[in-house]
């Protein structure tokens, strides 16, 4: 989370904007005083962000999880990655070679 001033906010707000889409979290403070947080949306904008993001922004937010962040792979292709078959292992085989150890 990032604290910045309301003049420093205007003055960089495109800079700021970027780390907000990013993830980060930002909040906007007038003498001291935290006034506002920006952040990225929590409820689903209709054909813009699909309930999975709107889910984990809203988590995001609560402090219930940390993104990572990844300049190469954006986390829903992640996603997508995991739909595809990996080496299936049979869960029987797995318990007899646990208690052949």
């Amino acid at each position: 989370m990032k604290a910045v001033g309301i003049k420093v906010l205007k003055d960089n707000l495109s800079k700021y904007l970027k780390m907000v889409k990013a993830g980060e979290i930002v909040w906007v403070t007038d003498r001291d005083e935290i006034i506002a947080e920006i952040h990225r949306p929590t409820k689903p904008i209709p054909a813009q962000v699909s309930h999975w993001q709107a889910f984990l922004n809203d988590e995001e937010r609560r402090g219930g999880l940390i993104r990572a962040l990844s300049k190469k792979t954006p986390p829903l292709n992640k996603l997508r990655d995991l739909s595809r078959p990996r080496n299936v292992i049979d869960l029987q085989t797995l318990l007899d070679e646990i208690k052949g150890d």
